[in-house]
Parts: C-alpha cells; sequence; structure tokens
C-alpha cells in the first residue's frame, strides 16, 4: 500500500515486458498493451476535483489484431496510492502483465483474454472503487461507464460469465464489493489481500498514532498531505482522508469533507460513530444482504500472508471467509507465507489467473 510507480512514457512502458519473457518463448507470438481514455460521467461534479476522464491501460492477447476472436475481460484494479503503472512496469518482483499474460496463454496455462487495468487513484489517493458523494462513484464508474466502454471499443465477450474483477489490496475490496454489489457484470472475483473488510481497527490501535490524528486537525488540502508524505514517509493521512471520504463522507464539511473514524481524547486516538458508518458499508456488514449475489457468482477467492503489514487484513479476511462459510456462499480463502506485496508476482502466475481464467466462459 506505498506508491510505487509512476508513467515513464507509454514507449517505455510497452518495452519492458519483452525483456521478461522466459528463454525459448521469445519466439511465441506477444500481446500488447495500449493506453486508453476512458469517459467517466460517474465522477462528474466531485468535491475533490478529479477529472470525468480517466486513464486505463489495456493488454490485448496475442491474436488480437489479426482475427475476429472475442474474448472475456479481467478487470484488474491496483491498490492505495498506487496507479495502473503498477501491473504494466515491474513493480512487483519484475512481473508486467504483458509477460505474464503471454507466457502463461504460451504454455496453455490459461486462455487468452483482454486485461483491463483502470486508475482508481483520486485526490487522496484511493478512491476504493466506491460510489460517494465527495469522491464521485467510482463504483459506477468501473461497473458502467469502464465496462461499457471496454465492450464498445473491444472485440470482447459482453457478457457476465465472462467477466472476472480483481484487485490487490483497495483494489481487493473493490474487487469483492463490485462483484457483490454488481453480479449482474461480474460473475468472477478474486480479492488479493484484499484490505478494509470490515474495518481498520485493529490498525487504529497500532497504525496512524495520536500525532497522525493531531495533523489530521491541521490539514486544509489533499496537496498538503502529499507535501507531508514527502517529509515524513507517513501514509496514514491519506488513508484516512481516502477512505472516510469514501465511507464516512461529510460533503457539508470543507475543506476535506470528511468524518474520521477516530480523534483524540488527550494522548489516546478513540473510536468516533464514522468508525461505525464504515463498518456498515464494508462487505461483512453487507454480505447478508447480498448472499443471493454472492451464490450466484461463478467463483470468489480472496486470500491473505501470515506477515501482512496491515494488522486488519489476516483478521478481516478470515472472519469475512467464516461469515461466508455461515451462509453456504461457495468460496476460497487461502493464507500463504508472505507479506503485503512480496509475493504478487508468484501468486499471479500461479494461483490467481488460471483459477480465474477457469471460471470464465469463452464462448
Amino acid at each position: 500500500m506505498r506508491p510505487t510507480a509512476s508513467a515513464r512514457g507509454l514507449a517505455a512502458i510497452l518495452a519492458i515486458p519483452l525483456l521478461l519473457i522466459p528463454p525459448g518463448l521469445n519466439a511465441q507470438p506477444a500481446g500488447r498493451v495500449v493506453l486508453d481514455t476512458i469517459p467517466a460521467p460517474s465522477l462528474a461534479g466531485n468535491l475533490l476535483g478529479d477529472a470525468d476522464r480517466q486513464p486505463a491501460f489495456v493488454y490485448l492477447p496475442p491474436g488480437y489484431d489479426d482475427g475476429s476472436a472475442r474474448y472475456p475481460v479481467l478487470y484488474l484494479m491496483h491498490g492505495v496510492l498506487d496507479s495502473p503503472e503498477v501491473w504494466v512496469e515491474p513493480v512487483y518482483d519484475g512481473m508486467t502483465i504483458q509477460a505474464t499474460m503471454d507466457s502463461l496463454i504460451a504454455a496453455g496455462e490459461i486462455g487468452p483474454s483482454i486485461v483491463v487495468m483502470p486508475n482508481g487513484r483520486n485526490a487522496y489517493g484511493g478512491s476504493y472503487y466506491a460510489n460517494s458523494p465527495v469522491s464521485g462513484g467510482w463504483g459506477d464508474f468501473i461497473a458502467k461507464d469502464l465496462v461499457a466502454h471496454v465492450d464498445g471499443a473491444y472485440r470482447t465477450l459482453p457478457a457476465r460469465e465472462s467477466r472476472a474483477v480483481l484487485g490487490h489490496s483497495m483494489g481487493g475490496l473493490g474487487a469483492i464489493r463490485l462483484a457483490m454489489l454488481h453480479p449482474d457484470v461480474f460473475s468472477v472475483a478474486w480479492g488479493m489481500n484484499p484490505c478494509c473488510l470490515c474495518c481498520l481497527e485493529g490498525d487504529l490501535e497500532g497504525g496512524p498514532g495520536p500525532e497522525v490524528f493531531r495533523r489530521m486537525e491541521s490539514y486544509r488540502s489533499a496537496a498538503e498531505m502529499w507535501r507531508a508524505l514527502e517529509d515524513t514517509d507517513n501514509i496514514w493521512p491519506l488513508i484516512l482522508a481516502g477512505i472516510s471520504a469514501a465511507f464516512a463522507p461529510a460533503p457539508d464539511a470543507p475543506p476535506l469533507y470528511v468524518e474520521l473514524p477516530g480523534r483524540l481524547e488527550g494522548d489516546e486516538v478513540v473510536t468516533t460513530p464514522a468508525a461505525e458508518r464504515m463498518a456498515a458499508a464494508l462487505p461483512l456488514a453487507q454480505v447478508a444482504a447480498h448472499v443471493e449475489a454472492l451464490r450466484s457468482l461463478r467463483g470468489l477467492a480472496f486470500d491473505t500472508a501470515f506477515d501482512d503489514e496491515f494488522a486488519h487484513i489476516p483478521l478481516a479476511t478470515k472472519t469475512f471467509s467464516d461469515s461466508l462459510e455461515a451462509l453456504e456462499v461457495p468460496h476460497l480463502y487461502e493464507m500463504y507465507e508472505g507479506d503485503h506485496r512480496n509475493r504478487m508476482r508468484e501468486r499471479m502466475a500461479t494461483r490467481v489467473l488460471p483459477w480465474v481464467d477457469a471460471r470464465l466462459r469463452r464462448e
């Protein structure tokens, strides 16, 4: 959940994956990545000033340009303070989506698919892919604006059975919520190390600390938080502002338009009613209301690393899995050795992409 990559020019981005294809596969047909601009009417008028046109990278599989076949689509979403470049630059142990997809397709591990990597980074560094009167309709941007654009601009199989949504961290939360809220759009979901499935309480106790909440009282804009990040290397002000804008918005409370989940009492951080508002909007509290939608999915999976730096994730994923099991919702839940980011390349290639691909319809 740390900022990592920035755009360095499309030509450089597209050249990198070619260097990462394993020996022996260089002669195989290669896919390509294009940078698209997506109309985003769902974001129009948001209070944070984010644009109503958003970038997305699109991976087109080998053979796309030479034929007329239609393809399933994977919607792949990044984490907080990241950007879609993390999937096309060699961020996770050198992984790029082009090299990974090309290699798996050439080896017959998966079939050819289109992969769409949208932006989910707003003024606060993270939209959480949620609709909000403050940050805008980011959930609708993905499920409606983006899907409609992709189906119109590319040769897709335009049906829920041929669409998957997956992501890491904040993107993992987004994948699970979007599948839960839009089962008519997506039929397969995988949340990798998904944040915020029920709460942030474990991290509020050991994460931001009193000094962060003290500084939050003085910030007047997102720009001030980004400047402070350069000096302090503390990501918590932006995380708190972003998740509060998504799930505890306060459109009548400028300049930040949020109600924070914690406040200072002396030198102690105590939770506020905003923490309850957030919890009520997150998947654990929503699962019973959407149980039929979840049961209708062709596949639901999520995972967590034993040594994830964000204390709430291992706890929340286990609790969420227990809730799904009690409601007899089929799902896959995995725990593995690693931390929040260090096994992404391996798991994408050996677990996530093959499992998702096996559940997509190709006709």
